[in-house]
């Protein structure tokens, strides 16, 4: 029995059955694996989840009203056959001896037979739809709606090239410089063999794998991250609000480059805010962490900070790289409540910044309506509010959209705005 297969099976059972987190189901499922199935289990969790469209595509030329435990199995064997080097006979024993394992006896000569179609349909090239919005559904795993509001913001010739890029595999750190300087972190970076590359900012490597140094050294922080925190841009002694922190590593690297700034990072629930509290003291720096719903009126906060960020709840399709279960679950209905959680948001807690302070509003969202457009509804009913020049390497008038396929991060967006 192969047992990187098993343990694959179980995690993605969780996340199609129970909706479960894939970052903290596989992190779980990861504890029990051998150090031998570890990447294993995530390229085969992932990679389902990631290719869930065109997996349910191929599995449907073969059979039509499979049931979900049934077609797991087949999607599973599906991406194995398609994207992973493995024999077929391989393939196909191991999961049949899941499916006697997991107590589906009775469907093992179905899955067997179907597996070995299905390796024939991907040996000979599968046949994508004709149609062009649904070639590029399928063939991307990208659901529809959401590949409609991409045409309808950028035009099919970006669309097609968001849908499309893949960012590079490696792990994002930063140098936890409280603690260690850059030029001591690369010492024990060449001294452990790593492979790894300067990042976007001179505090940040792209690393091949994980290093093995001290965790109390880095932190896997997301280049968007980091410019959300460069793009606040705070200056000498000042009070920092951070209004949905949760798990904090924007309200601690704002503190990291700035020591001299009071930093309050805020969230909605207390379980959150101790997730913030944990992060701050791993990474060695004080911050003031509450619970606070930043939808409501905090009348101690009004007009009490210097700099405000709002990094607000979001639909994630810029992230979608780290989080691939968003395309299973996340529907257009869900953008209609998450719309007006962000708006309200960022209007509660623009009267939190002072005369002459800075707004900072951001999500990890590459549609327009969860960003520019809510900046432009702010402004039309906040006159005392301007756009300024967001202090980032990118040629901009106050807000940047970022893509993958353009700026080779994630795809987020962020603006800054002035209080006259």
């Amino acid at each position: 029995m192969n047992n990187a297969f098993l343990a694959s099976y179980n995690c993605l059972d969780k996340i199609y059955t129970e909706k479960a987190f894939s970052t903290q189901e596989l992190n779980k499922t990861l504890l029990f694996a051998t150090t031998k199935d570890k990447a294993l289990v995530t390229k085969i969790v992932y990679g389902v989840l990631d290719c869930d469209i065109e997996l349910d595509y191929i599995v449907s030329l073969h059979c039509q009203k499979v049931k979900p435990k049934l077609k797991l199995y087949l999607k599973m064997g599906a991406y194995i056959l398609k994207y992973l080097s493995m024999p077929v006979y391989a393939v196909v024993n191991d999961v049949v001896e899941l499916v006697k394992v997991t107590g589906k006896r009775q469907l093992v000569g179905f899955v067997n037979a179907t597996l070995k179609a299905i390796a024939k349909t991907i040996e000979c090239g599968v046949e994508y739809p004709k149609d062009q919005l649904e070639y590029l559904s399928v063939k991307y795993s990208y659901p529809m709606w959401a590949l409609k509001k991409l045409i309808k913001d950028y035009g099919m010739d970006v669309a097609k090239e968001i849908v499309s890029f893949a960012l590079p595999k490696v792990n994002n750190y930063r140098v936890n410089t409280n603690l260690i300087s850059v030029e001591k972190f690369v010492e024990l970076l060449n001294n452990d063999g790593a492979n790894y590359q300067q990042g976007r900012f001179h505090d940040c490597f792209a690393i091949s794998g994980k290093p093995n140094i001290d965790t109390k050294y880095y932190t896997v922080q997301s280049a968007s991250s980091m410019y959300v925190c460069h793009a606040v841009d705070t200056k000498g002694k000042c009070s920092v609000l951070d209004c949905c922190s949760a798990p904090g590593g924007k309200a601690v690297y704002i503190k990291t480059l700035n020591k001299d700034a009071h930093v309050v990072a805020c969230d909605l629930y207390q379980h959150r805010v101790k997730l913030i509290n944990e992060y701050a003291n791993r990474m060695g720096v004080e911050i003031d962490a509450q619970v606070m719903d930043s939808t409501k009126t905090n009348a101690d906060y009004v007009n009490a900070f210097d700099y405000v960020l709002c990094d607000v709840p979001c639909s994630g399709f810029g992230v979608l790289d780290n989080h691939p279960d968003i395309k299973l679950f996340r529907q257009n209905a869900d953008l209609h409540q998450l719309i007006a959680t962000q708006r309200a948001i960022l209007q509660n807690c623009s009267q939190y910044v002072k005369s002459g302070g800075v707004l900072v509003y951001s999500t990890c969202s590459v549609f327009a309506n969860e960003n520019v457009d809510n900046v432009k509804k702010f402004l039309a009913t906040n006159p005392d509010f301007q756009l300024e020049r967001l202090p980032i390497d990118k040629e901009n008038d106050g807000t940047y959209q970022f893509l993958p396929h353009k700026d080779q991060t994630q795809g987020f967006f962020v603006a800054r705005m002035v209080k006259k």
